[in-house]
């Protein structure tokens, strides 16, 4: 594990932790989308919805979106033979105050692009009355394919969400582009989405998804944790990751310990709910590691103390550890348990907020040594 590996992890932290900000919730996912992965995704949405007491309409809406995007996803997994193209699809789902975003990005072949361009513009251009004679007039003539309807799901969409879609199409090659579409349901009733921030939203959606790229990130969690949404992000990482059972029992234990650890440590602002906390949470992946990341945040004053005991912990050897977690008052027996089962020092930093608060990361790295074959 190189120092530049280290200082990579320490500002993607940071970053990710920035495009939080002004959400409540952000949930990224990056890979291969089969229905397995749709189950855990609108899972862990129904948990989050269950936190925040979400009126039940715009619960319904939320999940009607997410069902039709991540279909989108599944539908257009034309797979090439090609392992240094990243082909992966991308889905990010954010709630702000007023609204939730709902963002897809998958390749699709250039020469459909006219079509879907044709379909969006239409869809957008008409109000609610006028899209659901378009979606009659759609049923009773329009064609089906294997990649699914004549454009009803983006008909219905848009009558469910009252929005417009805001997208791109970035060339990438082999004849294929990338699609990013966005599409906003509003919070508040009578909330008006904004519509002339179209190339602000993109040009963020790109940005972010290439930050993921370069840095292998296949999985980030940003919001309210508690137990049941801890379940289904172990559900989600089980589901990618490909290896033997062995490598796959130590991510899954290390995962649960690093969770568990801001469960139980995080410093607890006075509008998170009592059952859980500001948590934060990605995975990525290098040829010989995988790297397992949480953040919360952490009162300034308890600093000083908690970095010596995770200095204390991180530059012994196992036998010293296992003798520190045997005292009654020692606190850290998560953060032996973590280096016990990497075999690694972890790494940890920490981001002044402000005068009361910092931000708290640790990555956990674990080897790849005999399981050459893994995906995530």
């Amino acid at each position: 594990m190189s120092g530049d590996s280290k200082v990579q992890d320490k500002n993607i932290a940071y970053d990710l932790y920035r495009e939080f900000q002004g959400n409540t919730l952000e949930y990224t996912y990056r890979g291969v989308v089969d229905s397995n992965v749709v189950e855990d995704i609108l899972s862990l949405a129904e948990s989050s919805f269950s936190d925040v007491k979400e009126q039940l309409l715009v619960r319904k809406k939320v999940y009607f979106v997410m069902v039709e995007t991540l279909q989108n996803i599944t539908r257009h997994q034309d797979l090439i033979d090609d392992p240094d193209f990243d082909q992966s699809g991308l889905f990010i789902l954010r709630r702000s105050s007023n609204t939730y975003s709902i963002t897809s990005g998958n390749l699709i072949k250039d020469d459909q692009i006219d079509t879907l361009r044709g379909k969006l513009e239409i869809v957008n251009s008409k109000n609610g009355e006028e899209l659901k004679e378009y979606a009659r007039e759609v049923l009773s003539k329009g064609t089906f394919s294997k990649k699914g309807g004549a454009g009803l799901g983006l008909i219905e969409m848009a009558r469910k969400s009252g929005s417009k879609f805001k997208y791109r199409f970035v060339p990438a090659k082999y004849g294929y582009s990338t699609f990013y579409v966005n599409i906003e349901i509003p919070i508040p009733k009578g909330y008006e989405v904004p519509t002339d921030n179209e190339k602000q939203i993109m040009d963020n959606t790109q940005k972010y998804h290439k930050m993921l790229q370069d840095n292998h990130v296949a999985l980030n969690f940003s919001g309210q944790l508690n137990q049941m949404n801890l379940k289904n992000l172990l559900n989600i990482l089980s589901r990618q990751i490909n290896s033997s059972k062995a490598l796959k029992s130590k991510i899954h234990n290390v995962m649960i310990e690093l969770l568990q650890n801001v469960l139980q440590h995080a410093y607890r602002k006075e509008n998170e709910a009592h059952n859980g906390c500001f948590g934060m949470f990605y995975i990525r992946q290098d040829k010989e590691h995988i790297k397992i990341t949480t953040a919360n945040h952490i009162e300034n004053v308890k600093i000083p103390e908690f970095n010596k005991m995770l200095k204390d912990i991180n530059e012994t050897n196992r036998e010293t550890r296992n003798e520190l977690s045997k005292s009654a008052d020692f606190k850290g027996i998560g953060y032996v348990t973590i280096l016990n089962k990497s075999k690694h020092q972890y790494d940890y930093q920490f981001y002044k907020l402000d005068n009361n608060c910092s931000l708290f990361a640790l990555s956990a790295y674990l080897d790849k040594e005999n399981d050459k074959d893994i995906t995530m």
